[in-house]
């Protein structure tokens, strides 16, 4: 069996595999076709948050260049075979946001998403109350003091038949992929490169680059190395109601509810899929990385088996966000339910790049944004690793540098004295 890779990928998820793809893609294009790549995955390939998500791919965000590098794997995607050698089925429905009226009609964070989304040649745009009708099922709620945008362009997954793609992928483009290998330490050589990964059944694996795309589960492994990787995890529940298939008819847009805070989509045999956004507020997203009784400690919570069902507490929440938005839920069964995660790090943002401590380390963090960026995001880890500058710069504000002392002690900061404080909250348990 082999043991030295030109590169070797730490996580089998879906921005592990890609950046897998693309580096043994390019290394074939560069008559390197004997410098093979490993992808190393501690359970099995799309395991984690990878068999979670929700598969929505839009391209519609108020940070530009999160918008730009979705625009570009939304292409990327229809594209799929001439990057990866093999495609992947998705489902083209466009998707329909609401926000509120704030008042003449108009809503002036909304419309100017709408001219950002505009001026980058991303197709978003407002629709009045009867064009959104037309577009949505009979049974969708629409309120006098909504607003609508369409975006025509979304498309959704099945995750499941996604994984299938990874490993079809990974197989098409002869990558050594070797599940249930856990990550246990590294060997550093002369300018502190790592020269070699070592796994816990033993094995020493030398290497030229190392891609980190572990997710929630970075920290940990890259602790013996004494580098901090600031990457949590934020719990998120995921319910799924069954419907009828006569009333949906094989039809049903995305719908971002950002009244409610709340994403619907069509799902397996005609469910309505529905989860929540991310928080982005700066108390919790500091207590995904609190060292006390509150914080969601452990990426390994991912897969516990607690996670297999909802609270009634929790499904009723959601029952209620549902019934406000659709007038038949009364009549829809709870059909399953869910946490998922989202990996977040402390400003929300990916972290894409090298690493500034480790010569031949690259990072790939998806931020819990992962999934539709997955083709442009291998493309930025291989411009890294083989040498390029089509998509590197656009990771550039993505740098995890950025989360240096100064701006981790600004983020705690942000959090304590004596009315805002995780320490006084956590020792009042």
């Amino acid at each position: 069996m082999r043991t030295r890779y030109h590169s070797i990928i730490i996580g089998g998820g879906c921005l592990g595999c890609a950046s897998a793809i693309s580096v043994q893609r390019r290394l074939q294009q560069s008559g390197k076709a004997d410098g093979a790549v490993c992808v190393l995955e501690k359970s099995f390939v799309g395991s984690g948050l990878t068999a979670r998500h929700s598969g929505i791919v839009r391209s519609a965000n108020a940070v530009p260049i999160a918008a730009e590098l979705a625009k570009i794997a939304a292409e990327q995607w229809y594209a799929l075979e001439d990057l990866w050698g093999v495609s992947a089925s998705f489902d083209a429905c466009g998707a329909i946001w609401i926000a509120r009226d704030s008042g003449a009609g108009g809503n002036t964070k909304w419309d100017t998403l709408e001219r950002q989304m505009r001026d980058m040649s991303i197709d978003f745009r407002k629709v009045s109350a009867d064009e959104a009708r037309d577009i949505l099922p009979d049974f969708v709620n629409l309120y006098d003091d909504e607003l609508y945008y369409l975006e025509p362009g979304a498309l959704q997954f099945d995750p499941s038949a996604f994984r299938n793609v990874l490993y079809k992928a990974l197989q098409h483009n002869s990558i050594d992929v070797r599940e249930k290998t856990a990550v246990v330490g590294f060997e550093r050589g002369e300018g502190g490169s790592i020269v070699a990964v070592r796994t816990a059944d033993g094995e020493r694996l030398e290497c030229e680059h190392v891609v980190n795309a572990a997710g929630p589960w970075s920290p940990a492994i890259f602790a013996p190395l004494g580098l901090s990787v600031p990457v949590s995890v934020e719990p998120v529940c995921v319910v799924n109601w069954l419907t009828s298939y006569s009333e949906i008819e094989g039809f049903f847009p995305i719908i971002a509810d950002y009244i409610n805070l709340a994403y619907f989509r069509l799902w397996r045999d005609n469910e309505i899929h529905m989860h929540q956004p991310r928080k982005r507020v700066v108390r919790e997203t500091a207590r995904a990385f609190a060292e006390s009784p509150l914080g969601v400690i452990g990426a390994d919570l991912v897969s516990d088996p607690t996670n297999q069902g909802l609270g009634y507490t929790q499904i009723r929440v959601y029952e209620e966000i549902s019934r406000y938005r659709f007038n038949n839920i009364d009549q829809s069964v709870y059909g399953s339910g869910y946490k998922s995660y989202f990996d977040i790090t402390p400003d929300l943002k990916f972290i894409l790049g090298p690493d500034y401590r480790v010569p031949n380390l690259v990072h790939c963090l998806g931020a819990g944004q992962a999934f539709k960026y997955t083709p442009v995001f291998g493309e930025i880890v291989a411009d890294f690793v083989c040498g390029g500058d089509t998509y590197a710069p656009l990771a550039a504000e993505f740098s995890i540098k950025r989360f240096d002392q100064q701006y981790m002690n600004d983020f705690w900061g942000r959090v304590s004295g004596i009315d805002n404080s995780l320490e006084v909250e956590a020792s009042s348990l």
